[in-house]
């Protein structure tokens, strides 16, 4: 459940070196991000605070007032109305397949009898699964954190990026106690479509942190138009109840999309796991790889080391994936330089836990917990069709 805000953006030598001089060319859709860019600029964009309270709530708006906010898209979806906001960027280039990056959840557990949230002092999860005291997850949200997250992801993969805010937060309205919902699944589709027309688009390349990356598995199974699609620390090996008529109470089923995804040959799938992952355990995450291999299509799944205090914020590695897929590297490619990316972070963690064995030893206070995911230490495993390489 952990989401990453504050993500450094690793120069990995070899892989932001183009292979040749990239083409070119005037397009509508650049033309769009062009005028996108300049109209962001000329109206000096600035921070907004969006507070905790009101996406606990459930965010809700106008049309106008929705008009009036810039990257903004009013849609009708199951019947209901919402206004989505993304924040987009060309700090590392423009083209006309964006990286879309869908965040993790945000606050406590959901009771999905009651879809209300389970209060920090009776939620089983709190301290277990994720860390209630992370303002990351638990507090107001910056936007101009939101921009440098897709300026991240647009300077890896040296092309247009754009962070989707989910429903009910980061901008967008709506109530996020309906997080990997099929409603939510249908707005995420919904602006897609949206922004493809606006911009004139010719596809997307996705990428997701945890619960984004359950959406990330839905869309690259029902969309013939995404390239790359990258999970990291996603639930995809769990099966959830689908029998609801509900699609704001009916669970996205990743291991549902099995067949559609291994059939669909245009999208290159990876996945990012840490294998001591305490919000989502690798071993709700690797069956969706052993199943793409049954079903006959082999995906990579990178086997890393998170930074954080649960392991479990790997959105570093994910910009870094997608930006070598993007590039079109190989998979051994991108492999390697997921574990120079390790090898280089490594000194972090063996700093920690230096620093965590000094305050045992003499009883002081324990260092501050690492807050914010970066990049991390030892060995990176990769596993194909199910197999360590």
């Amino acid at each position: 459940m952990t989401i990453s805000r504050d993500i450094p953006h690793p120069t990995v030598p070899g892989l932001l070196r183009s292979v040749g001089r990239e083409l070119r060319r005037t397009s509508p859709a650049t033309a769009a991000l062009t005028v996108a860019a300049a109209a962001l600029a000329a109206s000096g964009a600035r921070a907004e605070i969006i507070k905790k309270e009101d996406m606990l709530r459930g965010i809700t708006t106008t049309r106008d007032r929705c008009a009036a906010t810039a990257q903004t898209l009013w849609l009708d979806v199951d019947k209901q109305d919402f206004c989505v906001r993304y924040y987009l960027s060309t700090a590392g280039g423009e083209g006309t397949r964006p990286v879309v990056f869908l965040q993790g959840d945000h606050f406590t557990t959901v009771n999905t009898k009651t879809w209300q949230w389970i209060p920090i002092s009776k939620d089983k999860n709190a301290g277990v699964t994720y860390d209630p005291t992370n303002p990351a997850q638990h507090g107001d949200v910056n936007t101009d954190d939101l921009a440098r997250t897709a300026d991240g992801f647009s300077k890896l993969a040296k092309t247009t990026a754009i962070y989707l805010a989910r429903i009910g937060v980061d901008g967008t309205s709506g109530n996020h106690v309906f997080r990997k919902t099929l409603l939510e699944l249908h707005l995420m589709n919904a602006a897609l479509d949206a922004l493809k027309q606006h911009y004139g688009f010719e596809g997307f390349h996705l990428a997701g942190q945890s619960g984004g990356s359950t959406l990330v598995s839905g869309l690259a199974a029902t969309r013939r138009d995404i390239a790359c699609a990258v999970s990291g620390s996603g639930r995809l090996g769990k099966s959830y109840d689908v029998s609801s008529n509900d699609p704001a109470r009916t669970l996205v089923n990743p291991l549902g999309f099995i067949p559609s995804i291994a059939q669909n040959r245009s999208v290159r799938f990876f996945m990012v796991t840490d294998s001591a992952d305490r919000s989502v355990p690798a071993k709700e995450q690797t069956p969706f790889a052993e199943k793409m291999h049954r079903a006959g299509r082999d995906i990579p799944q990178y086997f890393v080391a998170a930074t954080d205090d649960y392991r479990h914020g790997v959105v570093g590695y994910t910009q870094l994936v997608t930006g070598g897929c993007v590039l079109g590297k190989s998979d051994t490619d991108i492999a390697t330089a997921v574990s120079t990316m390790v090898k280089r972070n490594g000194a972090f963690n063996a700093q920690r836990r230096k620093e965590i064995a000094l305050f045992t030893k003499t009883g002081g206070a324990s260092p501050p917990p690492s807050a914010e995911p970066r990049t991390a230490p030892l060995g990176t495993q990769t596993r194909t069709g199910g197999k360590r390489a």
